[in-house]
């Protein structure tokens, strides 16, 4: 008798509205959501022959690091390194951050951040989760969201603690930085 009535009340909204929301209920819906904290550092490394982030506009001016507007408009790409610590010689890679940053402020560093997380150790090896953010580079800490995953952070939200652990201060080319992230997910 339940199923008959459902399957009319389906039939009245399809046949009587185009504009009309169903809300099915799914297994993800029954499972209790999790707060996950991960902590790792990411390792971006623009020059020499171990870089793992390249500009894609090269032929813009010189960068000065005291000078935001000679960093505005660079867009770089990256698949850099992620470590259970501060070393990436003396410390387990755990993931690759890869994605896209640019240079979004003409008066201060601050990157607009665009990146997948893909984790390849541990509890959560194969999964991903998608960090997005404005990154103001030379404040400690700043956070950036948190806005989606994949495998066991499907459904993601939450929020990242970055720090800068170190910064090649003459050329900018590496950069350590320790990540504190915080996911809510099923």
């Amino acid at each position: 008798m339940a199923n008959h009535f459902l399957v009319s009340i389906i039939q009245l909204l399809i046949f009587s509205s185009a504009n009309f929301i169903i809300i099915i209920p799914t297994a993800t819906s029954a499972k209790s959501e999790k707060l996950t904290h991960l902590h790792f550092y990411y390792h971006n490394n623009i020059a020499g022959p171990r870089a793992t982030a390249v500009p894609i506009n090269p032929k813009l001016q010189p960068v000065d690091l005291r000078d935001p507007a000679s960093l505005f408009g660079r867009l770089i790409i990256a698949d850099d390194p992620l470590t259970s610590g501060p070393s990436l010689e003396n410390s387990t890679v755990v993931g690759s951050a890869q994605g896209m940053y640019g240079s979004a402020s003409q008066t201060e560093m601050s990157f607009a951040m665009v990146f997948n997380f893909a984790l390849t150790q541990g509890k959560y090896k194969g999964s991903s989760f998608c960090l997005l953010g404005r990154n103001p580079i030379f404040t400690n800490p700043r956070e950036l969201a948190i806005v989606g995953g994949t495998g066991a952070f499907r459904f993601s939200r939450g929020y990242a603690i970055l720090k800068t652990y170190y910064m090649d201060m003459q050329t900018g080319a590496s950069t350590i930085v320790e990540y504190d992230v915080y996911i809510r997910h099923y």
